[in-house]
């Protein structure tokens, strides 16, 4: 098989596996919301997303080093895998006593510092299979990752639910999960042993050549989980779990929403670093499009389910958790930025700029905490979904004005007119429409579509594009756009 056929099922291999995994990580959450309610729902994410911090310890940029150094030479592979596993070991036992010093001397109740000391063996169990990721990378066989992935979510789903049904506690749910992530790590072991068996030979020189090459990558890891996961550790020390609960059970709902733009990205990322070197036109058409192509696509839902988020929340999950439908009428506006976001930093890595992206991280990581620093104490959770909203929107403009500075000076007002155009006809017809929700989302998906044909959004060129990824005859578009127009006339 060519490296391009294999690049290309890998990649398939990964956004399959990650579509099921996200789906079924949905359907548990809800159970778990619904059976815990918003206090213990709070406890439960608070302690992963406080774990988070400390799962940086346990890689430091590592495996993103280790893929590149055995891609490189193959032959040194055994050598490296021995070294890079008594590194990740110390890391691990080292994150893991961390973890819970830190939150020993904080003061949180006993049952929450008990979780914690559980739940941080996950630290130990995810370490691992990440590092056995890394082999799985390096020879494009991810399969392997997504069989042990999918059978971790599946078994933890099981576990969970029948926990549930026999009313079982949430320390039976974390020791569920830690047994889980242990059953993951020993799959990815035996099937890592396919490809390299490690040598234990010390070499603190590539030990020093390890941690130099990852340091930055590190740096961008701790920005990272800073920005995305500090705001239910404040709103946790700030205003307590319930708050945390019904935060949670909005930010939940959008997450999956974030396949929409990695999915594409991960398409369009190699063409886009092709491009910067053979055909800056057709870099400029990839940018064009993917930013037209997510704004059609992630606008009339930001619309939708902003009009629709009481009777989401409350058909989800009940009424326990009414108040979560204010931070997902906030929250999920997140989604439009952040594809925006996705595009920027992909495209500054494609031209070779990807420190810019790591700044406007950084920069927005800050934000994030301020705002949460002076919106939390005043409008609790509500204001820890607008910070959030807030800093997506900062790094959008801050990302579109270096990309504008250093490749390309995007027209918004042409790509965004028309989309926004047609979201609010279709948000007019949801406010005022009341009818079963499920055949009120069909209309309004059917009525958004039908004011694209009719302002002509999709032209020839768009057509091309569609039917080059997703390899189908797209030519009923412009049959169903030309009926349109005939009778209208």
């Amino acid at each position: 098989m060519s490296t391009v056929r294999r690049v290309a099922r890998n990649t398939g291999i990964i956004i399959v596996g990650d579509i099921v995994f996200r789906l079924i990580s949905l359907v548990v959450t809800i159970y778990l919301a619904r059976y815990l309610g918003t206090a213990g729902f709070g406890k439960y994410n608070f302690v992963f997303a406080y774990l988070a911090f400390f799962n940086i310890l346990t890689d430091l940029g590592l495996q993103q080093i280790l893929v590149r150094e055995m891609s490189r030479a193959p032959s040194i592979t055994p050598k490296l895998i021995g070294n890079a596993y008594i590194i990740r070991l110390i890391l691990t036992v080292t994150a893991i006593i961390s973890s819970i010093v830190v939150i020993s001397l904080m003061s949180y109740p006993s049952d929450t510092t008990t979780y914690v000391y559980i739940a941080s063996l996950t630290l130990l169990f995810i370490s691992f299979s990440d590092f056995y990721r890394t082999i799985f990378e390096a020879n494009l066989r991810m399969e392997y990752n997504i069989i042990a992935k999918l059978t971790f979510k599946g078994l933890s789903a099981g576990l969970i639910l029948g926990i549930i049904f026999a009313r079982g506690t949430l320390l039976h749910i974390i020791i569920a999960l830690v047994f889980s992530e242990m059953v993951k790590t020993l799959l990815n072991y035996g099937f890592s042993r396919k490809f390299v068996k490690p040598r234990f030979e010390i070499d603190f020189g590539l030990w020093r050549y390890l941690f130099k090459e990852a340091l930055p990558l590190a740096l961008s890891s701790v920005i990272w989980v800073i920005y995305y996961r500090i705001d239910v550790v404040m709103l946790s020390m700030m205003m307590g779990d319930a708050e945390v609960g019904l935060y949670s059970a909005a930010y939940k709902l959008c997450e999956p929403l974030s396949l929409i733009p990695s999915a594409l990205m991960v398409s369009l990322f190699p063409v886009m670093s092709a491009s910067f070197k053979t055909s800056r036109g057709k870099l400029e058409q990839s940018y064009r499009l993917s930013f037209k192509y997510l704004l059609i696509i992630t606008l009339p839902i930001a619309i939708g389910i902003s009009l629709l988020s009481d009777k989401i929340i409350m058909m989800i999950y009940d009424a326990e958790f009414a108040g979560s439908a204010i931070a997902l009428k906030i929250l999920i506006w997140g989604l439009v930025f952040a594809s925006g976001n996705a595009i920027f930093r992909n495209l500054l890595t494609a031209i070779g700029k990807q420190k810019l992206g790591t700044y406007i991280t950084a920069l927005c990581a800050f934000g994030n905490i301020t705002l949460n620093l002076i919106l939390i104490p005043r409008m609790s959770y509500t204001g820890a979904s607008i910070a959030s909203v807030v800093t997506a929107f900062l790094a959008f403009i801050i990302g579109f004005y270096f990309v504008s500075k250093n490749f390309k000076l995007l027209p918004l007002h042409r790509i965004f007119i028309k989309s926004v155009f047609c979201g609010l006809i279709m948000g007019i017809f949801v406010y005022f429409l009341d009818i079963n929700i499920f055949l009120l989302i069909f209309c309004a998906a059917v009525i958004y579509l039908f004011s694209l044909l009719l302002l002509k959004t999709f032209s020839e060129e768009d057509i091309d594009v569609i039917e080059k990824l997703t390899g189908r005859d797209m030519q009923w578009i412009f049959k169903l756009k030309n009926l349109i127009n005939k009778n209208k006339k």
